[in-house]
């Protein structure tokens, strides 16, 4: 999310977003996930063996990508498969702390922070036998930051980047419009491609420890070795990830060992999972964005006392317990438990729906005929949690029609505004890290996402948030943001829900610090032989 005017002066409209196609990579993370990081279930009967290097590593992906350029999307469809091919200038250890891989050192910023030099790893290859040069990055970078490009990476850079320019093959020298701190979180995010497939949707070429050597449309991807590789040697010398949409069929296949790791386990399979001899369960909060926007530019909820009514009746405990049964944590606005800024003792909002206080703000607002339109993805998740919301607001008083929009036509009602009430999910993760930029930035008033909610205390707060490069104060700021959007019910998420992943004992387990950053490390793992 960026601010309207670029450094040419040219304004990123609503409309130009939808003609740079972000509307179709943001459609493809709109799905069913989220994002506390031990092994839920352990089983009985642990598999024996040693962990070695070599064998396929087989994963159950609950969808095919419309896009394999992780340069367009930020979709976890998209990342899972391509991240062990194209790597990032920083990434994260299992710490979770952003460390130099294609880049040599960290950014060097000069005092008006406007300039940053980084230096590149000399020696690295691409898998075509290319050299990795300071031209791809910068390729790159121009791409994402082009507004007739279809990268959803535009949201991230567009009207904070300038101009990259490679001084040498060896150095990128990146010139902004104004202080970015958190442009050196998105450095860690944003995968570098060989500059040649930068408009490839059907493959990617990038440094990492394998190469994507095979795709079949709606069935699957082969991943294989890198044996040239600047890094330690990866562990399978195969990774296989099949397309099994199936939740039931992905878990039976996890049981039968005919995957090793099954993602997005639906919630009504986590408790078998967990009781099945040498399975292991994950549920993980990581940074996942349930997207819950009230349009505030548009009648009834123009009205802030309307806005409060709806944020106090709604049944979090209902879609707690019902829809994720158990495993999420109750909304309390915008920020949740696995990005910067959560205080677990900030509680405005009851567990159990306060009927009472929702129907006095209700008739204090003094609407007449409290109705409006919620609009959810096509996901029966979400289908799930639509219907018991609207029932908890009909005993509240205000009747709601729900609208079950797929994928691109629903980012098409974000995009344009063209919505009463808006919900759906998103891993963020991938593209923000934890600094939870996707949410936040649309309370801006110049964001090309804003409700129509104009606040200048608001505005200030999330400009000194980006610019800041000192975690513990964009900490501090996130914090006064959220208390601020709850008090104006700007963002109102019923719950933070938890991604759930299972695996086979017959590897060794997933990285936790991955897992909590919405990543799945698939080269750390070993087969046990």
């Amino acid at each position: 999310m960026t601010p309207t005017n670029d450094p040419g002066g040219a304004a990123l409209s609503r409309r130009a977003l939808l003609r740079l196609g972000a509307g179709a990579s943001l459609a493809a993370g709109l799905g069913f996930g989220g994002a506390a990081c031990s092994p839920a279930g352990t089983g009985d009967a642990v598999p024996s063996g040693k962990p070695g290097l070599g064998g396929t590593l087989r994963v159950g992906l609950y969808a095919g990508a419309n896009d394999l350029n992780p340069l367009d999307s930020t979709s976890e469809l998209t990342r899972w498969v391509t991240d062990p091919v194209a790597e990032s200038l920083y990434a994260y250890d299992d710490t979770g702390t952003s460390v130099p891989r294609l880049a040599a050192a960290e950014p060097t910023v000069s005092p008006d922070g406007l300039t940053w030099t980084i230096p590149l790893k000399p020696g690295v290859r691409f898998h075509n036998g290319d050299p990795f040069t300071a031209e791809h990055v910068v390729a790159c970078l121009n791409y994402a930051n082009n507004t007739s490009s279809p990268s959803e990476w535009i949201i991230y850079f567009f009207g904070y980047l300038a101009e990259a320019s490679a001084p040498d093959p060896l150095t990128v020298r990146l010139q902004l419009v104004k202080r970015y701190g958190l442009l050196r979180s998105h450095l860690g995010n944003m995968p570098i491609s060989h500059k040649d497939f930068l408009t490839r949707k059907d493959a990617v070429m990038g440094t990492g420890p394998y190469k994507l050597t095979r795709v079949t449309i709606g069935t699957g991807y082969v991943l294989d070795r890198n044996p040239d590789y600047h890094g330690p040697r990866p562990g399978p010398d195969q990774i296989a990830i099949d397309v099994i949409p199936d939740g039931t069929t992905r878990t039976v296949n996890l049981q039968e060992g005919k995957i090793h790791i099954a993602t997005q386990v639906p919630p009504q399979m986590v408790r078998v999972l967990e009781k099945a001899p040498g399975l292991a369960v994950y549920k993980v909060d990581a940074p996942v964005d349930l997207l819950a926007y009230p349009r505030i530019g548009k009648a009834p909820f123009d009205n802030p006392l309307f806005r409060q009514a709806v944020a106090y009746g709604m049944d979090r405990k209902g879609v707690l317990d019902t829809v994720f049964q158990g495993d999420a944590t109750i909304g309390q606005g915008p920020v949740g438990p696995a990005v910067i800024g959560w205080d677990p003792a900030f509680t405005p909002y009851p567990v159990v729906t306060d009927v009472d206080r929702a129907r006095g703000l209700l008739q204090q607002s003094g609407v007449k005929d409290p109705s409006f339109t919620l609009t959810i993805s096509n996901r029966a998740e979400m289908r799930s949690i639509g219907q018991l919301l609207a029932e908890g607001w009909k005993k509240v008083g205000i009747d709601v029609n729900i609208e079950v929009l797929d994928g691109g036509p629903w980012t098409q009602k974000w995009i344009t505004g063209k919505y009463d009430f808006i919900m759906g999910y998103y891993q963020s993760g991938l593209g923000s890290g934890n600094a939870n930029f996707l949410t936040l930035s649309p309370a801006e008033t110049t964001n090309i996402l804003n409700s129509g909610y104009t606040n200048p205390e608001v505005d200030g707060l999330i400009q000194r948030t980006w610019a800041s490069a000192d975690p513990a104060e964009r900490t501090g700021l996130i914090k006064q943001l959220n208390t601020t959007l709850v008090r104006d019910a700007v963002m109102i998420p019923p719950v933070y829900p938890k991604t759930v992943i299972a695996q086979s004992k017959r590897v060794t387990g997933l990285s936790q610090g991955a897992l909590k950053l919405s990543r799945l490390d698939l080269a750390s793992l070993r087969i046990l032989s």
